[in-house]
């Protein structure tokens, strides 16, 4: 029944669905792997340089959920693929404030909502 409130809940999950729920596993920082993001909400731990950031499936375009428990980096200088996509404005998360990220498929960048 598309009444319900909750059927309503479950089309604001994304990229979280019924059955990836809305929050994920911890992911770490890393220059060297991309953020494989599969939920709306997913903290990240670590201080490394991040350059890349996975889409969570093809023709995604909307916000995630980062909440940092390391002070990690985001940079501009990453190379994109298929589906791990590049940082459009350099950032430093600050631990306990949520760092939203914004993907605009016209420009293949994830943008953050806080850049220090």
């Amino acid at each position: 029944m598309a009444n319900e409130p909750e059927a309503e809940w479950r089309n604001l999950q994304s990229p979280g669905t019924p059955t990836r729920g809305v929050e994920g596993a911890t992911l770490a920082s890393s220059a060297s792997v991309s953020l494989a993001v599969t939920s709306y909400i997913h903290a990240v731990s670590g201080t490394a340089e991040q350059l890349l950031i996975d889409i969570p499936y093809a023709g995604f375009a909307g916000t995630i959920a980062l909440r940092p428990t390391g002070t990690f980096t985001g940079a501009t200088t990453g190379t994109a693929t298929a589906t791990a996509k590049k940082i459009g404005l350099a950032f430093t998360a600050v631990v306990g404030k949520i760092l939203y990220m914004t993907y605009v498929p016209s420009t293949a960048l994830w943008y953050p909502s806080y850049t220090a």
